[in-house]
């Protein structure tokens, strides 16, 4: 028995895997069949999560593209669509590959001590054989007894300094801490502790054509998730300038000063500037002297780490001051909660967070009214999914993890595996449904809903139905039903309302994009109490008597 011989090889840039190409199957299949991760959802041509910009070599396509087909850009590719003619060098523009999975050690006490009266160094010691990897600007957790987790900025840069295994931590004591306060004080050399790491996204990244200028905006101790990123951008010399603005109570508090004034005299265009509090009628911030001080932010590229308040306000002043939405890099500190022990379907990437997933619903629901307002009399099904297309890009939408939906009239009753009439027209008294997968900085969004226009009856019925079986049955999942029970209890509810389930719109997950590397479950056969912010229970139900149709869905939170 004879095989296909590989013929090509795919390489991802600019340091990613090299992979072989089969003669049969896209190129996503060869990516997935060789466990090489990569930005996919649909496989159906038509979201675009796996588009590529084409480097080197040349594709066919599998298939001509269908009416509902991705528009790529000149230059990109559909990996799901297209199959090799030569070697490939492909570069994902909207995604970057998940960090290295985070590992547990034993770390012993080197140092512990004082930097200012609140804030202590402390240096630890792997007990490992193999180096720690980490990229500049990650933290690492501690963790503690219970599951209880304290999570602090790597503040130097180990491989680079010769001790790939030596970490150094400042911490900042608060008052009542399990660890900053009681277990941090009773620490001498040689106590061994648990830690895992490397753990976040704010990393250094090397700077794009066009950028010149790094801005560092820290609060506190969030000066140690900035002071490697500090380091690598000097070393690399990367940027015209470099400025740091560091917001402290007061200016003693900068307990780096001197080091980072061997920095400037050392490097001509790095610039430092403490922003105390405390000494002033009206209080300072750092993104207000960072503001003053002019910047040519639309060829700049900002890190901010610190409080979420500072975060927050940094990032809506300067990016209205000219600052491109992707060039604002931030870590918020939190406080740490237990470990979240989760099911086998219910995998996220390894710089996931709860406020992710929440800030893209949120966004996801403020733009779903905006976009049926866009949506009007007349309008093709074709036409109302460009609309609101447009709109979520002029939102921040970079992309969309699934396609579109929109539903008009009988089309309605139609799920999102089935073909709908894209020449159909939104009639003055009508019933449609729109549902959104927008990525947000890196979070998947998903919301949907259905729209009435006119007095029919009916369709306000249908509508309210989706809306009452999704809102009855959250309640009894928050009660502890199953994935699979929801459905049932749900298909039952939906009998009251002269509605029949559409079981086969199943509900699936969520995460930080894409959830399709850790698997595409469906919620409905979910044998277990589904996790809090990680779901997506989605309502379709069709008339028992009118060809109309209703749907609506959102994410299970317990709160």
């Amino acid at each position: 028995m004879t095989t296909n011989p590989t013929h090509f090889f795919c390489t991802l840039a600019p340091d990613g895997p090299r992979f072989p190409l089969d003669d049969a199957g896209s190129l996503l299949d060869a990516a997935l069949a060789r466990g090489v991760a990569v930005p996919f959802s649909c496989k159906r041509g038509e979201c675009g999560s796996c588009r590529a910009q084409l480097l080197e070599g040349s594709v066919e396509r599998i298939a001509p593209p269908s009416e509902a087909a991705y528009q790529v850009d000149a230059g990109e590719l559909l990996m799901c669509q297209c199959r090799a003619t030569s070697d490939l060098r492909l570069r994902f523009a909207h995604w970057s590959a998940p960090a290295l999975a985070p590992s547990r050690h034993s770390a012993k006490v080197l140092v512990c001590e004082p930097l200012t009266a609140k804030v202590t160094r402390l240096v630890v010691e792997l007990q490992s054989a193999e180096p720690f990897r980490c990229a500049p600007g990650q933290h690492a957790q501690f963790v503690l007894e219970e599951g209880e987790r304290r999570s602090f900025s790597i503040a130097n840069r180990p491989s680079e300094e010769g001790e790939a295994n030596r970490l150094e931590f400042h911490i900042r004591r608060m008052p009542g801490g399990l660890f900053t306060e009681q277990r941090l004080a009773a620490l001498r050399p040689a106590d061994l502790l648990e830690l895992e790491g490397p753990h976040g996204a704010f990393v250094w990244q090397a700077p794009a054509d066009g950028i010149e200028h790094l801005v560092l905006l820290a609060t506190g101790t969030g000066f140690a998730g900035v002071r490697p990123i500090l380091q690598t951008a000097l070393a690399s010399g990367a940027f015209r300038t470099v400025s740091l603005y560091w917001g402290v109570a007061e200016a003693r508090d900068c307990y780096a000063a001197e080091w980072l004034d061997e920095m400037a005299r050392a490097h001509a265009g790095f610039r430092w500037t403490a922003v105390p509090s405390s000494r002033v009628e009206v209080k300072q911030h750092v993104q207000h002297a960072a503001s003053r001080a002019a910047h040519d932010w639309a060829r700049t590229i900002v890190y901010a780490c610190g409080n979420p308040a500072m975060v927050r306000d940094a990032r809506a002043l300067l990016q209205a001051e000219g600052l491109p939405k992707a060039r604002f890099v931030s870590e918020v500190f939190l406080p740490s909660t237990k470990q979240v022990a989760r099911h086998p379907w219910e995998k996220v990437g390894a710089t996931f967070t709860r406020d992710g997933i929440l800030e893209a619903r949120r966004r996801s629901m403020e733009a779903l009214p905006q976009i049926a307002a866009l949506i009007e009399p007349g309008m093709t099904t074709g036409e109302a999914i460009a609309v609101a297309d447009r709109h979520l890009r002029r939102l921040g939408a970079a992309y969309n993890w699934h396609p579109t939906y929109v539903r008009f009239g009988p089309d309605t009753q139609r799920t999102s595996r089935e073909p709908v009439d894209r020449q159909r027209r939104l009639r003055e008294d009508d019933v449609y449904t729109v549902d959104l997968g927008p990525v947000w900085d890196g979070y998947e969004g998903d919301y949907g809903d259905t729209f009435v226009r006119g007095a029919d009856a009916d369709h306000a019925r249908v509508t309210r139905a989706a809306r009452d079986i999704f809102e009855r049955a959250q309640e009894a999942w928050r009660r502890g039903l199953s994935g699979a029970a929801l459905y049932d209890f749900a298909s039952e509810l939906a009998g009251t309302h002269g509605c029949a389930l559409v079981r086969e719109t199943a509900g699936h997950r969520v995460s930080d994009f894409p959830h399709a590397l850790y698997g595409k479950h469906r919620l409905a056969e979910a044998d277990f109490v589904p996790g809090d912010g990680i779901w997506v229970l989605e309502v379709q139900v069709r008339d028992l008597e009118r060809p109309i149709g209703a749907f609506f869905e959102d994410v299970l939170l317990k709160n």
